[in-house]
Parts: C-alpha cells; structure tokens; sequence
C-alpha cells in the first residue's frame, strides 16, 4: 500500500473511532511521520514531520485522551502536508507559503490544546496541593517544549522547559509559592501563544521565569 493510502487510512479509522484514540492507528501514524522525517532534507518539510510525529504521539501516550475537533482538524492538516509534499519542488514558493500556513496551524491546534489543559490540570491542583499532581501535567509540558522546539518558537521554549525542571522538583518538594509559580508558568505559556497566534513574537515575563527557577 503506497504511502498516501496508509495514512488516508489510519486517520480514518482515528476520526471514526473518535472521541476514543484508536491507539493502533495513532501509532502506526507516529511512525510513519518519523520514518518521513528520517528521510526528508529541507527544513520546512523537517518541521512539518517533526509536528506530525509528536502530534500522533501525544494522542497515544496519556490513557484517556479524547479527539475533539481540534485534533481531527489537526489530523486533516496532516493529510494536507502530506498531499502538498507530493507536489513539491524547491522552486514552488506557493507551495512553500502553503506549507508555512499548515506549519503554523498544525503547531497552534496542538499547543493550544495541550497549554489549556495544562493551565486547567495546575489551577486544580493549586486549589488541592495536598494530592498528587496528575502525570499528564509533565507529560504536556514536555510536549509543548518539544513542539515550541519544532517551530523555534524559543520564548515558549524557554518558559516550558523552566516549568518542566519546577514541576520535577515539586514532586519531591511542594511549596505553595512554588506551586504557584507553576500555573503562572502555565498562563504565560497560554499569553504567549495567543500572541504568536496573531503574528507577534513575545519575550517570556521575567518575573515569572525567575520564579519557575527559583531565583
């Protein structure tokens, strides 16, 4: 089965099953964009893979994780880019520009998920610091991490690595300023996305970088 029909037919089978993941397909999907992008070259098409993979593998690694129409309409951009590689050439600046749009949405519709959910799993547990914090809450801001990595979004980059080593310490330690901290990590995780949804690229808040690194 050539490439384009595997993947027209593992998303098919990801929207028909949803809202429930169906882990055989996300996985099969993972690792038939890291196979892509073990084989591309060009930069934007690296990113465009790069996405891919870690949107697949984000739906398959926390139990219960749902496909709401976010990630189906992430899923269908990844059909997109896939179909538009196959027309490409190193000359083609639409297609290039195409490809920037479906970079650009197919990072947005996975970060924003992943930073509202984050936001909502530390308010929760700022109001309960007593239970333990959920494991989805290091799991997302790995990803968001590697996903701001993807698109050298450096700023997020910086404020959920920061968050990542915080959280890590909080499981040893917990202290109610520091947990505090972390939700302010998370919101300006959520301010610097919006910015960057509307074409302007923001510095992180020192304060609050200071605060996740305990300075």
């Amino acid at each position: 089965m050539e490439v384009r029909a595997q993947f027209e037919s593992h998303v098919l089978a990801l929207l028909r099953h949803r809202p429930a993941v169906h882990l055989p397909s996300a996985r099969q999907l993972e690792l038939m964009c890291q196979r892509q992008l073990d084989a591309e070259t060009l930069p934007g098409w690296r990113t465009f893979w790069s996405l891919a993979t870690h949107f697949f593998e984000g739906l398959r690694l926390v139990p219960g994780r749902s496909i709401e129409a976010p990630e189906a309409s992430a899923a269908s951009q990844v059909l997109s880019g896939l179909l538009l590689r196959e027309q490409f050439n190193e000359h083609d600046m639409p297609v290039e520009d195409s490809l920037q749009v479906i970079n650009h949405l197919l990072f947005l519709e996975q970060a924003d998920v992943i930073s509202q959910r984050l936001v909502s799993i530390l308010n929760d547990w700022s109001e309960s610091p007593e239970l333990d914090l959920p494991t989805e809450a290091q799991l997302d801001v790995q990803s968001m991490a590697q996903l701001a990595q993807d698109v050298q979004l450096t700023a997020v980059q910086q404020v959920a690595d920061s968050l990542a080593v915080q959280l890590a310490r909080l499981r040893a330690k917990r202290v109610a300023d520091d947990i505090k901290a972390s939700l302010s990590g998370a919101q300006e995780v959520s301010r610097l996305l919006q910015h960057f949804a509307v074409g302007s690229v923001r510095q992180p808040q020192a304060n609050v970088l200071a605060a996740l690194r305990g300075e």
